[in-house]
C-alpha cells in the first residue's frame, strides 16, 4: 500500500485546510470522565457534535478518539474495546461528513500513550500495538487520513508508524499518515534549549519514516511555539498541522512565520491564503485505499 500528494485544484487555494475542533462539549452527556465512551453508548450526540463543526466551516472532521488508546481505555475497564472505539468513532465521523454534502473528509486521531499505569514507560512493542489497534479502527471505520501523536522519542515514533502502518494493512486501506510531536518531560531533558533540540530530532526521525505532514503540541515548550514550529520544520521539509485552541496567543505569530506556505492543515482557526501562487500541496488517500464502508444508520 502506499500514499501519494496530489496538487491542488486550480481554484482550490482557499488556505490551509479546517480541521474540526474537540468534544468537551459532550462532557455533560458522558457517565464518566470518559469521552470515548460515547462512539458506543450514545452516537446521535458524537454525530451532533460532528455536524455542529460542519456547519461553522470544517473541511475535516477529527474523531473523538484523543483518549482512545487501549491504556487509556484501560482506566474505565474498556481496553480491550480499543478496537470498536476507533471504528465507530470513525464511522460516526465519516456519517456526519457524507450528510453534509461537499468534499469533506475525516481525520481518525491515534494519541499513543508513553506511560500506563502499573506500568511505567510503555514497551515499544506495546506502542505498536496500541497504534495499530487504533489505526485499523480507524480506517476500517472510514478515516481519511491519521494523525498519529506520539512522544517525542525516535524509537517510539518508528515504533507507532510501524503500528499504524500495520493497522492500515489490517483494514485493507491505505491512507495519509500525520505525527503530531508531544514533548514528554520524563522522557527527555529540561534545560533550556534541550526540549526544541529533542523535538527537531523527533520531526527528522518523522521525515525518515515517511509521514506526510507534521504536528506539534504547544506543551512544555522552552521556547515560543512558533519559533520552535521554525526549529521543528528545518529539520522536516514536509507539510505542516497547526493544532491550536481557539483562544491561543500563538496564532498571531503563526499567521506572520515565513512558514506559512508549508501550512496545509489548521484547528482553531481559519487561515487566509497567501496571496502568492505557492500553496502547500494536501494528501490525498491512495489510490488503492478503496471506498469507505458503508455507515449505519441511527
Amino acid at each position: 500500500m502506499t500514499t501519494r500528494f496530489t496538487e491542488p485544484k486550480a481554484g482550490s487555494r482557499t488556505g490551509p485546510a479546517l480541521v474540526s475542533g474537540g468534544f468537551g462539549e459532550l462532557s455533560a452527556r458522558a457517565g464518566s470522565s470518559c469521552l470515548e465512551e460515547l462512539n458506543i453508548t450514545d452516537p446521535k450526540a458524537v454525530i451532533d457534535v460532528h455536524r455542529r463543526h460542519l456547519d461553522d466551516g470544517a473541511e475535516i472532521l477529527r474523531t473523538n478518539t484523543g483518549g482512545a488508546s487501549p491504556e487509556r481505555l484501560d482506566r474505565y475497564r474498556m481496553h480491550d474495546e480499543a478496537f470498536i472505539v476507533s471504528y465507530m468513532a470513525a464511522e460516526h465521523a465519516s456519517k456526519a461528513a457524507r450528510s453534509h454534502g461537499g468534499d469533506r473528509r475525516v481525520m481518525g486521531v491515534a494519541r499513543v500513550e508513553a506511560l500506563a499505569p502499573l506500568i511505567g514507560f510503555l514497551p515499544l512493542d506495546r506502542v505498536e500495538a496500541a497504534s495499530r489497534t487504533m489505526a485499523s479502527g480507524l480506517v476500517g471505520g472510514g478515516a481519511d487520513l491519521l494523525l498519529l501523536e506520539t512522544a517525542q522519542c525516535p524509537a517510539r515514533i518508528v515504533a507507532a508508524m510501524a503500528g499504524a502502518r500495520r493497522g492500515m494493512a489490517d483494514a485493507g486501506r491505505a491512507v495519509p499518515v500525520l505525527v503530531k510531536l508531544r514533548y514528554e518531560t520524563r522522557l527527555g531533558a529540561l534545560a533550556r534549549g534541550a526540549i526544541t533540540d529533542g523535538l527537531a530530532r523527533a520531526a527528522a526521525a518523522v521525515a525518515g519514516i515517511g509521514a506526510q505532514g507534521l504536528a506539534l503540541a504547544p506543551d512544555n515548550l522552552d521556547r515560543p511555539y512558533a519559533e520552535t514550529l521554525r526549529a521543528v520544520a528545518t529539520a522536516y521539509g514536509g507539510p505542516l498541522f497547526v493544532d491550536l485552541s481557539p483562544s491561543s496567543p500563538h496564532w498571531a505569530a503563526v499567521a506572520e512565520t515565513d512558514l506559512r506556505r508549508r501550512i496545509a492543515w489548521a484547528a482553531g482557526r481559519r487561515l487566509e491564503p497567501l496571496d502568492d501562487t505557492e500553496a502547500p500541496a494536501r494528501p490525498a488517500p491512495a489510490n488503492d485505499a478503496g471506498p469507505r464502508p458503508a455507515a449505519r444508520s441511527y
